[in-house]
């Protein structure tokens, strides 16, 4: 299967037609000025993307899509729908609930799951405790991206406190995600004394956090910073009312607004390699009734953060680093991340021009709302390739989510 997608805008500026062969990226093709011929190619398909921005597919590296509650039921299908939707071809499952034994039964239940429901990519991480089997761990990194790391959980069943185990647990993952504050980061560091497992420290809420964390890095540690959408546009001071301290709560706590200001200026000096959504499919309901935290924002992230570049004057290679580079090479996934010959088909095409509103009732995760409601913001995704399939396109109102298969289980590279 041939598929011609003519006429691309690149983020560099190059204006090119892209040839993909079944899932992969056969040829990329500079377009030649109008008065030269330009190249016959023959295809199965082909789309006219009219210049139009294209982007790698976006690789959310920390996500939680599993939430079972008397209010919800999320599952594979609806949030990578959700997924699609905002031109995320590639997601990272965290668990909600720490995995204490049995690694690689849970994760082979996830991925018969996610294989047989999910419209773009998967990948998985697992999670360690004190009473984790250390063997079944390392056997579980060949199926997952690494392991989180719950250092501070009040429950035993979640909580990492024996400082032979925690090092044990490092050597034995090949990634760790960490979420740590304050003089906990000193705390950690005087424990740890591995300098080779690469360490992701998520959810960087302010910049003093982040500094403290670089000034570890200059010493040797392999380490690479996260932050998500929440941490990045919401703050407590612009909480004016109920329905906002209700709901616009996260598993940590908000910084102020100039913390925003400062993580926006960590982004543009190269400080912060990933941007997550931290996704979690929490009803309003939920919220209300429950207090329970966390956001939704599978479908707004890619769209928030580029009208939030355009107006800090951030460049869209950047944003394309954070949402696409960084995260293929932190998370160590085969030929995803760039547009390259030979690297898997995952593409997102967004009009830049277009301005649009964001309603609650158009959101397709089961959460069924956005803290973005009746934002007008630009940046719209049009379509979503995923491996070379065609899975969303918004032309289609009345059918934008094409039902082919297509995801797949992300690769790792050797």
């Amino acid at each position: 299967m041939l598929t011609l997608l003519k006429n691309c805008l690149l983020s560099n500026g190059n204006k090119v037609d892209i040839l993909i062969k079944d899932s992969t990226i056969e040829k990329i093709i500079n377009l030649k000025p109008t008065n030269q011929i330009q190249e016959e190619i023959y295809a199965d398909a082909v789309f006219d993307i009219k210049f139009n921005l294209v982007m790698p597919g976006f690789i959310d590296a920390f996500s939680k899509l599993i939430h079972q509650s008397p209010y919800t039921s999320c599952n594979y299908e609806t949030e990578s729908r959700a997924c699609a939707y905002g031109g995320i071809t590639t997601f990272v499952d965290i668990p909600s609930i720490p995995i204490s034994s049995k690694y690689l039964d849970s994760i082979t239940n996830k991925l018969n799951d996610a294989n047989e429901n999910s419209h773009v990519n998967f990948s998985f991480v697992v999670s360690v405790s004190d009473l984790s089997d250390l063997a079944e761990l390392e056997k579980a990194q060949e199926y997952s991206v690494g392991t989180i790391l719950n250092v501070n959980s009040r429950t035993i069943m979640g909580r990492i406190s024996d400082s032979d185990k925690l090092n044990a647990a490092i050597r034995a993952s090949k990634l760790i995600f960490l979420h740590l504050s304050g003089n906990d980061i000193d705390f950690f560091f005087n424990i740890c004394n591995n300098k080779t497992t690469k360490l992701v420290f998520y959810d960087i809420t302010n910049e003093s956090d982040l500094e403290k964390i670089l000034s570890y890095k200059k010493l040797g540690f392999n380490i690479r910073t996260a932050t998500s959408i929440n941490y990045l546009l919401f703050n407590r001071d612009t909480i004016s009312n109920e329905y906002k301290r209700k709901t616009l709560t996260t598993e940590f706590k908000l910084g102020t607004m100039l913390n925003n200001i400062g993580l926006w200026n960590a982004i543009r000096e190269r400080k912060i390699d990933i941007v997550t959504s931290d996704h979690f499919p929490v009803t309003l309901i939920e919220k209300f009734e429950t207090n329970q935290k966390g956001l939704p924002n599978f479908e707004t992230m890619f769209s928030i953060l580029f009208d939030s570049c355009y107006f800090k004057r951030i460049p869209i290679t950047i944003l394309e680093d954070l949402l696409c580079k960084n995260p293929a090479k932190v998370c160590g996934f085969k030929n995803k991340g760039d547009i390259k010959v030979g690297y898997d088909a995952d593409l997102v095409v967004v009009n830049t021009t277009k301005r649009w509103w964001i309603k609650n009732e158009d959101i397709i995760s089961s959460a069924r709302w956005t803290p973005f409601n009746d934002y007008r913001i630009s940046g719209r995704v049009m379509m979503t390739f995923v491996n070379g399939q065609l899975v969303y396109n918004h032309i289609n109102q009345m059918m934008p989510i094409r039902n082919v298969k297509a995801a797949k289980f992300a690769e790792f590279d050797n």
